[in-house]
This record gives C-alpha cells, structure tokens and sequence, in this order.
C-alpha cells in the first residue's frame, strides 16, 4: 500500500524554496539565445508543474513535451520502489540563471540545478540544462523528482546524506557519470580521507564540495542495494518513519551495526573501484535495454537484462513489472528455441541428414511465427528448406535407382535417377552421396558392359562358325563322285535273283 507524506515531520525548506524560485522567476529577462518568451509560462508532466520565468528562450510546454516522460515514466517506477508518493505539490521552475549563494537550504543536484529537501520545489537553470544529452537531462528531473517519494517513505526524516545519495542511484546510469563517481571515492579511499558512515550519511563532511560528498553518498547506497537488495535499501528508508536516528534504523532494518558492517564496506570498495561502479540495480526497471535487445534477436542478452529486471519486480513485488517482463522473458525464450532449431538444422544438412533438416527448419517456423513477422529469418529457412528438400529428392531416387537397377527392363531410369542423384549430391557437397550414386551408376554399366563383351563374344564365336561353315561349303572344297558302273555280278545277272 502506498504511504502518504508526513508533513508534520518534513524539513521546512519547501516554502523558502518556493519563494526562491518566486523571486528567481521575477528576476530581468534575458535573451541568451533563441527568441524569448516575454510572460512567466507553465504546464503540467504528469502531478509536476513545470514553469519557465519570462525571459527564458523556451515555454512550459516545449520543455513537458520534449522532457515529460522523465517524470510520468519515473512515478510509478518510484512508488513501487519505494511504496509512498509524496501528497504535496511538486514544482520544477526553470529559471535563466541560478546563484548558489540563493540556495541556502536546497540540496545540490548539479551546479546548474537545486532542490529543495523534501523535493516539492526544483530550481534549474534552463541553459545548461538544454545542453545536456537527452538522458543525462532527464536524470536531473528524476532525481529531484524522486525525493518526494523518498521522503514520503522515510517519514520527512531523511537523513540529508542518504537522500541525496539514494536520489542519485535512482538515475538512470551513464557510464562516464558512473565512472566519475567512482574515481571521486578512490581517491578520498586512496588519501586515508574517506569520511565515515555518519559524516556520509548526514552530508556533513565540511572540507568536501556537494559533488563528492554525492559521491560518497551513492557508493553507500551501493553498498547496501549490493548487500541486501533493492527489497533492503526500501526497507531501510521506510525504516526512517519509525526510527529517525540513523544507526538505530540500521540496526534495525538489518540486525547489524555500522560497526559490523565496516569490515564488509572495507571488502566492497576496492570491487566497486574495480568495476562495480557499473552496477545500478534499480536500473532494471528500465525494460527498454532488453527490449532493444530482443528487437535485434539477440534473443540471450535480452533475457539477461529482462532477468535482472525479474529479480527487482520480485523483490518489490511489483505484479505489474513482473508480468512485463515475464511476457519479454517468454518470448526471449521461444526465440532462442527457435535459433538452437535452426542452428541443429545447419548441423544436421552438414551431415546430409536431410529428413532431420527439414523437420528441424520446419518447427522452427511454427516458433518463428508466435514472435513478430520481422524476427523470421525468412532468406535462411527458404535457401535450407531448399537444401534439405533437394537432398531428400536426391536420397529417393538414388534409393530408387537401386530398387531398379536389377532388372533390365529398368535399368536404363535407374542409371538416369543415379546420376541425377549423384549431381544434386554434388550441389550440396555431399561428397558420400556423390560417391553412392557414382557406385550405383558403376554397377550398372559394369553390368552392360558385361553383357555387350558376352554379346561381342558370342558374335565372334558365330562369325567364326559361320564363316568356317561358309569356308567348308565353299564350291572349291566340295567333291563330286560320278555313279560306280555295276559290278559283275550285277552284269552276270542283270535282272534275277
């Protein structure tokens, strides 16, 4: 259940604040670049009012259109990170220029930009301020932003040092910022000149500017968002409603002391030197990094970044968040299904086994088809389907061929399906499958060439016969007997017994 704001317990900076930005937005125009707006404008990001002082070369408007989804995306972010909203008006007044001597009693967000502590009143000087990248711009307003939640939390009894640090861990992290925080603390950590928790905490270490005291700040948070989770570093704000003093509430929230956490602090560092300056946990909230990710199919970085987001709407419980990226998680997971398929297709038409091929391309398309139309990969699975189906053509007929190539009524298509086979095995650099059709088509003609030197010899043997017959009855070989004239005794008795 989201909490309301105390204000009976809250600073008292809110109305000094509004009346600096009063006297600020009444100061002389000035025309620094672009044409001017001659009358103080506003306009509504959400439940901020957004006013720009007259002479400001930009209106309200522009700047809520241009910038107010920093604010309306980071609302709900904040009340489910912290389970509060601040029940007071929020003002972000952008003004030509800002006099730190002004800002007695706001707390320093850049050298540019001020706010006050319970968050309800900003000061930002608007020409810096257009100057930054888009992100880094909207990390001022989420940070000033965000302190009405934190102090809502806390029961308006924020410790100064620990708001300020907690506002800016909930930024959205820029490497080279990251990167400056973290050199900041080395070097004190480095001097022997690293404040302790309790100057930290209250931001009451005199001899350091408000960036590096923000510094130290944000690594403290770190710390604990490190140690115990985003569930914990809430855990410990709500805390402050019900235990003000600072290391009671540690003790409380953790069961630990500042004293028996100085020795894990002491290990965290020189880590968080290293490369855990990186680390931001409630950067998860931000799905769009892991849905850019799945937009370009790389299907396993997404679930990566959609796991950290997980394990953050978890801890918040935050129903909505999680269903969110439940949803991006599933789809991570059927297109790495779909992309393992497709990578087995390639093995498998390697190997030449092209029934599994085409199985495998096959249910990868059924997969292909529950993500959107531009995540199929549709040149690939069309040139393998054309692979693995001319390879299962080429399997047929050279297992036809076979079938055929026993009978002799037949064996002139089997040789012709064995050589087809044998060039669409070539055409996919199968070079088994080649050799298999070439040993069908071998046999084949071993077998007619058997059969035509059985023939040649059979004609010769019959030539050779028919010619030594021809060579016998030839007229020059022939001898013709004339009749034997009767013996005696046929004279002697030419007609008797």
């Amino acid at each position: 259940m989201l909490a309301t704001d105390f204000p009976h317990r809250r600073h008292h900076f809110p109305f000094v604040a509004f009346l600096i930005a009063a006297t600020l937005l009444c100061g002389p125009p000035s025309a620094t670049f672009g044409q001017t707006v001659d009358a103080l404008t506003t306009a509504e990001a959400g439940r901020v009012t957004i006013t720009v002082a007259a002479g400001v070369p930009v209106e309200a408007a522009t700047i809520a259109e241009t910038y107010g989804d920093a604010i309306t995306d980071a609302w709900p972010q904040f009340a489910a990170l912290f389970g509060a909203e601040s029940a007071t008006p929020q003002f972000v007044a952008f003004v030509n220029a800002v006099d730190p001597a002004d800002m007695a009693g706001m707390r320093w967000i850049a050298d540019f930009a001020w706010v006050s502590p319970d968050g309800s009143v900003a000061v930002i000087a608007v020409e810096p301020f257009l100057t930054l990248t888009p992100i880094e711009a909207r990390n001022v307003l989420r940070n000033a932003v965000s302190r009405g939640f934190i102090q809502a939390a806390g029961g308006g009894a924020m410790p100064l040092g620990l708001l300020d640090g907690i506002a800016r861990y909930v930024e959205v992290p820029v490497v080279a910022r990251q990167a400056r925080l973290g050199s900041l603390v080395q070097g004190l950590d480095q001097a022997g000149t690293l404040p302790g928790w309790d100057q930290i905490v209250a931001a009451s270490a005199p001899d350091l500017s408000p960036e590096v005291q923000t510094a130290n700040a944000y690594a403290l948070v770190a710390f604990i968002a490190d140690r115990y989770g985003v569930a914990g570093l809430r855990n410990l704000v709500t805390g402050f409603a019900g235990t003000p003093e600072w290391q009671a509430n540690l003790a409380a929230t953790f069961s630990q002391t500042e004293g028996d956490l100085t020795g894990a602090w002491g290990q965290f560092l020189p880590r968080w030197f290293a490369s855990g300056w990186r680390d931001n946990a409630v950067s998860a909230f931000d799905l769009s990094r892991a849905e850019t990710l799945f937009a370009r199919g790389a299907y396993e970085a997404a679930a990566a970044e959609a796991e950290r987001s997980q394990r953050l709407f978890v801890d918040l419980e935050d129903q909505v968040g999680l269903s969110q990226v439940e949803a991006l998680l599933a789809q991570c997971a059927i297109g790495l299904q779909a992309d393992s398929l497709m990578a087995n297709a390639q093995t498998a038409l390697e190997a030449h086994a092209y029934d599994e091929a085409r199985d495998l391309i096959s249910q990868a398309d059924d997969l292909y088809a529950l993500l959107p139309e531009e995540h199929r990969p549709a040149t690939v699975i069309e040139s393998y389907t054309q692979l693995a189906t001319s390879g299962t053509d080429a399997d047929s007929r050279l297992a036809e061929a076979r079938g055929e190539a026993d009978g002799w009524l037949s064996i002139a298509s089997a040789r012709n399906d064995s050589l087809a086979a044998g060039d669409s095995y070539a055409l996919l650099g199968n070079g088994d499958g080649v050799a298999q059709a070439n040993e069908v088509v071998d046999g084949i003609d071993s077998r007619i060439q058997r059969v035509v030197f059985g023939l040649s010899a059979l004609v010769i043997v019959l030539g050779a016969w028919l010619g030594a017959w021809l060579w016998q009855r030839a007229p020059g070989r022939l001898r013709w007997q004339s009749a034997r004239p009767p013996g005696r005794a046929w004279r002697a008795n030419p007609g008797g017994d």
